[in-house]
């Protein structure tokens, strides 16, 4: 398949998982447009790309949680390069101790941006189909007693996948939808988790446990599942490599 020219919006892009995808999709000749409300981090992170790399690439400052600052970002990508081929849906938070936020980026974000892929991208509605990954988690898959609602989260976020990258809705609209279930990835997310789930003590002693892998992982595990023309997949990447659930 080829990806040269196509456009993909990723959210939470500035860093770790979302920037690994972001120079996953540019390598193979995407243009992307990157949403996050980390302004300073997308500029450092764009000017230290190629200058051939740097005409493909565009950020607009976005709080997935917010549906209208949602929408702009698909207009701004409409506007600038005329179509849009995927959304990559990784924009997410750890916080149990302010679990609505954390509702409303992790679960509501990912249903805000996937209505919206699904509005610009269905051949019902005279797109030209397309993709859509979500990035779940192993807690999508498997409970995770430090963070309930993170974890409660992910799995809807895995349900979400599963039932929309059913065959009936890839008929009707010609958009393959998939996940790509991360474990323990060096990540600012990673850093800090101790921190923000229900008990600081026991998440350092299980973190004291676990191995992580490189963000850049999680990119090919991205690049996987477009090659294999994935519907409805969950892929599992963490230190045994990568294995669909």
């Amino acid at each position: 398949m080829n990806f040269e020219g196509k456009v993909a919006i990723v959210t939470g892009g500035a860093q770790g998982i979302g920037k690994a995808y972001t120079n996953a999709l540019l390598n193979i000749g995407m243009k992307v447009c990157v949403c996050d409300i980390l302004e300073e981090q997308v500029r450092e992170f764009i000017e230290s790309l190629p200058a051939a790399q740097r005409n493909n690439i565009v950020f607009q400052k976005c709080d997935v949680s917010s549906f209208e600052e949602f929408k702009n970002a698909f207009d701004k990508v409409i506007s600038t390069f005329g179509r849009i081929d995927m959304l990559v849906n990784n924009a997410g938070i750890i916080n149990e101790k302010n679990f609505q936020k954390m509702i409303e980026v992790n679960f509501h974000g990912v249903v805000y941006g996937t209505h919206l892929a699904f509005e610009h991208m269905s051949i019902e509605k005279g797109g030209q189909g397309g993709y859509i990954v979500n990035t779940a988690s192993e807690a999508g898959l498997d409970p995770s007693h430090l963070v309930p609602v993170y974890c409660a989260t992910k799995h809807a976020v895995v349900g979400l996948t599963k039932s929309l990258g059913h065959e009936y809705h890839f008929k009707k609209t010609g958009i393959k939808v998939n996940a790509v279930c991360p474990g323990p990835i060096e990540t600012d997310l990673y850093r800090t988790f101790p921190g923000k789930t229900i008990d600081a003590e026991e998440a350092k002693k299980f973190l004291s446990l676990r191995t992580t892998i490189k963000p850049e992982g999680v990119g090919k595990a991205l690049l996987k599942l477009l090659e294999e023309e994935k519907n409805g997949a969950l892929l599992r990447v963490d230190i045994d490599g990568l294995r669909y659930a």
